[in-house]
């Protein structure tokens, strides 16, 4: 019974598959979270899997479901439920749960971060008579499976990450372990770096660099230099700006760069400005010798 039971299942979740795809491009450019769901069946079983938000940032919490139900009069009990999700993906511990009339946490699931091959799973298992699916007079029950997850900082961007699930039931199994429905993580969002302009920079004399960084509450830091020397790193605040105190030693024209280092889900940045700095006080020259000492200097000479 198994084999053709997962046959009939591909053909019928792919043409669903297809619909939700002409859905999303249809709703590209909706702004918030995008859930997805797809659904099959495999001879009198029906399944929805439910993906919370299907284009998530990093470091957001995705919720994953699978609903049970039957087609026929013919009850099945569900044995275990392993919810495949790509490695990148952490389970949130003590999310996972079955919903019936009311929701029944799993209390010690199998958590396994990755199989070798970039995927991972959380299994849960219960009693053979815990968890029946029915549809007949007087007799409807559809439990539902529940997985949390946190969207890692490793998942690659913009790609299309399978998820899925396999089963065991008094009927059989089933393994749709790349059924659906696939997340793919947003990309990152770019930053700017902005060097305020500096004036009155002078050798020897303490100078505040300002740089902004945007959008504003990305956070990380900033590290400053001229030309090709670190002159320190300063923390971004939560209105963007970061600042140093810098000290000149040299007179003339110098380049100031901002390095922004990026923060989790911002991508990193650089800006720079020219500043001129100028001579500090007694910086050399013939002018500190006045014309008075120079004319006593030349008439002792001449006596």
């Amino acid at each position: 019974m198994t084999s053709g039971h997962i046959a009939r299942g591909v053909a019928a979740g792919a043409a669903t598959t297809i619909a939700l795809g002409a859905l999303a491009f249809l709703g590209a450019g909706t702004a918030g979270a995008a859930p997805g769901s797809i659904t099959w069946d495999d001879g009198s079983s029906h399944f929805t899997r439910t993906v919370s938000n299907t284009t998530p940032d990093a470091g957001e919490t995705i919720t994953v479901t699978t609903k049970f139900e039957r087609t026929s009069w013919v009850d099945e009990f569900i044995y275990n439920v392993k919810d495949r999700h790509p490695s990148c993906l952490t389970y949130v511990p003590g999310s996972a749960k079955m919903i019936g009339e009311n929701e029944y946490p799993v209390l010690d699931p199998e958590v396994v971060v990755d199989e070798g091959n970039g995927t991972g799973f959380v299994r849960a298992s219960w009693g053979i008579t815990d968890w029946v699916v029915q549809n007949r007079p007087g007799f409807h029950r559809s439990p539902t499976f529940s997985v949390r997850y946190k969207v890692g900082n490793d998942c690659a961007r913009g790609t299309a990450l399978n998820t899925g699930m396999d089963y065991g039931g008094s009927l059989g199994s089933g393994n749709y372990g790349t059924k659906g429905p696939a997340v793919t993580v947003s990309a990152n969002t770019v930053s700017t770096t902005t060097v305020n302009p500096v004036t009155g920079a002078t050798v020897g004399k303490a100078t505040t660099l300002t740089a902004k960084v945007d959008p504003a509450a990305a956070g990380g830091t900033v590290t400053f230099k001229d030309g090709g020397a670190t002159i320190g790193t300063a923390q971004v605040g939560a209105d963007g700006t970061a600042a140093l105190q810098w000290t000149p030693n040299a007179a003339g024209e110098r380049t100031i760069t901002a390095d922004y280092s990026g923060n989790g889900t911002v991508n990193a940045s650089s800006g720079y400005a020219s500043v001129t700095v100028a001579p500090g006080d007694g910086g050399g020259g013939n002018g500190s010798l006045d014309t008075g000492s120079l004319g006593s200097l030349l008439g002792g000479f001449g006596s």
